[in-house]
């Protein structure tokens, strides 16, 4: 009864023949690359760490179209707190002064000096805590509602020096024309843009909080401020 069932045995090992020697080797590669890739990769990573980090970082900054930044609005809050600082340093004493001794005063008359002088009101009145409301329940409207409070306030500022402007001219036009022409400083213009980048980010969908909105209307008041202080007595010396 055995002898069938060896014959059929005998018959099958025939029917596969051993593997080759090149078969062989390229199974033990194979098997020696599945394991050492993954580590050879992670060595690599450990490697160029740092700059593998830095490229990550200049990713998050790249700027999509329509003013949508991929950076993180807690890190533009950061660089706009520090340009405020710097603006308020390159005061004039006097402009600070004007500041200091009537500051009630130019708010409660913002609107209506600039409509004595030709100049578009002002939503707010310049008096961004009407913002600190809209955010109570609407944080994005309300950043949305400054930008365009600050647009209108740089487009009044650009006509009282004189700068000839387009009716739709696009805003990143507007303050580089307000540059060159020497109506707001170099950090003013940094600064309106961090401003702008976090309101457009905000407007286009990206997370942002009620705390941080009062963060960008407090340091937004440094701009207003140095308005303020033109349309008291730095407008005559335009007209």
């Amino acid at each position: 009864m055995l002898a069938p069932q060896l014959s059929k045995k005998t018959e099958a090992m025939d029917s596969n023949p051993p593997i080759s020697q090149y078969e062989l080797l390229k199974i033990i590669f194979d098997f020696i690359g599945t394991i050492f890739w993954p580590l050879i990769t992670f060595i690599i990573v450990l490697i160029y760490r740092k700059a593998i980090l830095r490229l990550i970082d200049r990713a998050k900054k790249i700027e999509l179209p329509g003013g949508l930044s991929l950076e993180a609005i807690e890190e533009d809050i950061k660089e706009a707190k520090e340009l405020a600082i710097e603006i308020k340093i390159e005061r004039k004493p006097e402009v600070q002064n004007l500041l200091d001794t009537q500051s009630i005063r130019l708010e409660s008359e913002a609107n209506k000096k600039m409509i004595d002088n030709g100049l578009r009101p002002s939503p707010s009145g310049l008096d961004l805590s009407y913002y600190k409301d809209i955010a109570n329940t609407d944080p994005r409207l309300a950043l949305v509602g400054l930008r365009i409070d600050f647009e209108l306030m740089l487009r009044n500022l650009a006509k009282g020096f004189k700068i000839r402007l387009e009716e739709k001219e696009p805003l990143s036009k507007v303050i580089s024309k307000m540059l060159n022409f020497g109506a707001i400083t170099t950090k003013q213009y940094e600064f309106i843009n961090v401003i702008f980048r976090i309101s457009n980010s905000a407007a286009h969908g990206s997370e942002i909080s009620r705390r941080q909105v009062y963060e960008v209307l407090e340091i937004g008041q440094v701009l207003v401020d140095d308005y303020l202080a033109w349309l008291d007595w730095g407008f005559k010396k335009q007209i």
